[in-house]
């Protein structure tokens, strides 16, 4: 679509690229080899994709597209002004069941402060939810209701595996547990309908 050029009052005959918006949560070098290691292993018991194989530990907070006039970085330091860098800590893994295939993750044991960032970037204009806040808990404590979330914020190990290959599975290694301090949001960015690779296009420092 042509735009308005707003210095001379005339249409441009250019139309704006469009490109789509990766916006992660990227965990520590440690994290993402012990996350590769894994991958291999269960690429050598029952195969996996390479997209899979090749794709670098991360947590997803949106997807979206963009006209290239749109300054991305703006709208999402914005949208987490204030917000304080806080500690992720995996636990185990879980998967999603899509029909008969199986898509593998490392679950979080606080999902919830990540959904909160997930939210407040897809929502930049509407008042923030206050952060959750959380405390040690011990074995007499009653469990205590969760707030429901927007989205089940996880690391992919492996997707679309078929329930035959789900059962072969030896799962005591994906029962990792690690942490990492989450002191950023990243965002990449490529052009739109395609499949090329994501390149850097900022990040947003937590206070």
């Amino acid at each position: 679509m042509a735009k308005r050029n707003a210095n001379t009052a005339q249409i441009s005959l250019f139309p704006e690229t469009l490109y789509e918006y990766h916006i992660l949560l990227s965990p520590s070098d440690a994290i993402k080899d012990d996350v590769d290691a894994l991958k291999q292993s269960l690429h050598e018991a029952i195969g996996i994709a390479d997209r899979d194989r090749t794709s670098i530990a991360h947590i997803t907070l949106l997807k979206t597209e963009a006209f290239e006039s749109t300054s991305m970085k703006d709208i999402v330091r914005k949208a987490l002004l204030g917000e304080s860098k806080f500690t992720i800590k995996l636990d185990g893994h879980a998967d999603f069941k899509n029909g008969k295939e199986h898509t593998l993750y490392l679950k979080l044991e606080n999902p919830e402060a990540v959904d909160h960032l997930a939210v407040a970037i897809k929502n930049p204009t509407k008042k923030k939810a206050p952060k959750p806040k959380y405390r040690q808990t011990s074995i007499v404590d009653k469990p205590e209701r969760k707030t429901k979330l927007s989205m089940t914020p996880h690391i992919t190990i492996a997707r679309n595996i078929s329930e035959d290959d789900f059962t072969k599975i030896d799962f005591t290694a994906f029962e990792y547990q690690n942490e990492w301090v989450c002191d950023r949001v990243i965002i990449r960015r490529r052009l739109a309908g395609t499949d090329k690779l994501f390149s850097p296009a900022g990040e947003v420092k937590l206070g």
